[in-house]
């Protein structure tokens, strides 16, 4: 049997788990990460303690397994994908990690929209937001001498391994699925896009070379593997962002198929093959898969889950300490509100981010006396899946013939049969609940294998290594219902 180490740098936490080459979990270790938070709005987190965070959490699944180290064929890594690094002519940080929380880069995101939003959806997939073209403008205005001693900028899970292979600055490297938050991209050709380049005046030698997900990088170094448990010289890969590895983790491999993580961030992919950038409404990002024929199209809501969290504690505060309380409290919902509530839910209680609307709040309208909190909590679940039914809205706008025949879902909320409902009924697709939680993990396991010819037909090992556990189709009435609500 052969070994498989996929490790995602997460924002609150780098997670690493040991496969084998069938996808079965043998074990997973977590390390929470430190943010540093700035009174001027900086959010930045020490590129070194997200390397320690990799080694300890790979010794952590080597020790708690029998695994001799040569039967690991190769290791890869996904992380964060909108906030980015300098890397210096040695190798080593430049910069600390800039993270997409950061805001300090705000007025050069208004600065590039000002000068160029629409050429850089067309090119790059998406608009400026808090992403790479805005912080490299922010390094390059704000501390010219650290900019002129970048070698170049990348994001944290790519340095990690460039460091594990002892590479210098000149090597600093990107995957193509984290060109969508670059606004300095060619998406669909995979390049560095000369136009944009030189309409903000940044070198162009600051940016990386562009590599496959699975393209060997290095072999991992003594003083590295030691630490780790592994053997020097095993396979290093590219790896992936963290999107792109949950979507090829969860096996949506195929056109026709979307996503759902019903998580923190409430998150909706959608697979196509067709690159159809949103300059109309501004909402969609256009990132490419891991698989190079396809794109996933996707949108999210800024804290969707944490509405959920924050009705739990205010309407049901009694089960609010309960682990199963969301159980308990969509029990309730179910049994008092048998009708959709025709409420009007906006879930943007942090300002919108799909279009950028910052300063938008969450609205909850149409409510009366009748209305009990079990109808709240419902108009919640429903108004997360209103902003879906937008989403899928855009996409059908821009590919029309675009068709699809289920959304796989996980997170916290894919365990809610009653949100699945109605997620189905909303959109008019069947949900699907599968087998695999730890998508990020397995879809950076799975980058690895790929890279170390363990198996040469990546969409079919993704198809085959997840599982349909339950369907949850829509419902006529509820559809119909739906229909006459969602403008």
């Amino acid at each position: 049997m052969t070994y498989l180490i996929g490790c995602d740098l997460g924002t609150t936490a780098t997670k690493t788990g040991l496969f084998d080459e069938n996808g079965k979990l043998l074990a997973i270790s977590r390390r929470d990460s430190h943010l540093i938070y700035g009174k001027d709005g900086s959010v930045i987190q020490d590129p070194y303690e997200m390397l320690h965070s990799v080694v300890e959490t790979v010794r952590e699944v080597m020790d708690k397994t029998d695994i001799d180290p040569s039967q690991v064929a190769s290791v890869a890594l996904d992380g964060q994908m909108a906030g980015i690094m300098g890397v210096a002519e040695n190798g080593e940080p430049a910069t600390p990690y800039d993270s997409w929380l950061d805001i300090r880069s705000a007025p050069y995101a208004q600065r590039m929209k000002d000068q160029g939003e629409e050429l850089i959806i067309r090119r790059s997939g998406m608009g400026p937001s808090i992403n790479h073209g805005p912080k490299i403008l922010w390094w390059k205005n704000e501390h010219p001498d650290i900019y002129r001693s970048i070698a170049g900028f990348t994001i944290p899970s790519s340095w990690v391994v460039q460091k594990f292979a002892g590479l210098s600055g000149a090597d600093t490297f990107m995957d193509y699925s984290n060109l969508i938050f670059s606004c300095f991209s060619d998406i669909k050709n995979m390049t560095w896009d000369k136009e944009i380049i030189a309409r903000f005046e940044v070198d162009e030698d600051k940016f990386p070379r562009i590599v496959k997900p699975w393209e060997v990088i290095g072999q991992l170094e003594k003083q590295w593997a030691d630490k780790m448990g592994l053997l020097p010289g095993t396979p290093l890969a590219a790896g992936c962002g963290d999107q792109a590895a949950n979507v090829l983790g969860a096996g949506v491999v195929e056109e026709g198929m979307a996503f759902d993580v019903a998580g923190t961030a409430s998150c909706f992919a959608l697979n196509v093959k067709k690159f159809a950038p949103d300059v109309r409404h501004k909402t969609l990002l256009f990132p490419r898969s891991v698989l190079p024929d396809f794109y996933f199209p996707m949108a999210y809501i800024n804290g969707g889950g944490m509405d959920l969290e924050w009705a739990k504690n205010e309407l049901f505060r009694e089960y609010a300490s309960l682990p199963d309380a969301f159980s308990r409290i969509t029990a309730e919902v179910e049994k008092t509100s048998t009708e959709p509530t025709r409420l009007v839910f906006l879930p943007h209680l942090r300002g919108r981010n799909c279009p950028t609307q910052p300063s938008m709040r969450g609205v909850l309208a149409g409510f009366s006396w009748d209305h009990k909190r079990e109808h709240l909590f419902r108009a919640i679940l429903e108004g997360i899946a209103y902003e879906y039914a937008y989403y899928l809205g855009v996409l059908r706008e821009l590919i029309p013939d675009a068709s699809f025949y289920e959304v796989r879902v996980v997170g916290g909320g894919a365990k809610s049969s009653f949100w699945n409902r109605i997620k189905a009924s909303v959109l008019g697709i069947p949900y699907v609940e599968l087998d695999r939680t730890e998508c990020a993990i397995w879809g950076a396991a799975l980058v690895a294998g790929h890279s170390a010819g363990v198996f040469s037909d990546l969409a079919g090992k993704s198809s085959a290594t997840v599982n349909r556990v339950k369907t949850y189709p829509p419902d006529e009435e509820l559809s119909k219902t739906y229909e006459q609500i969602i403008p």
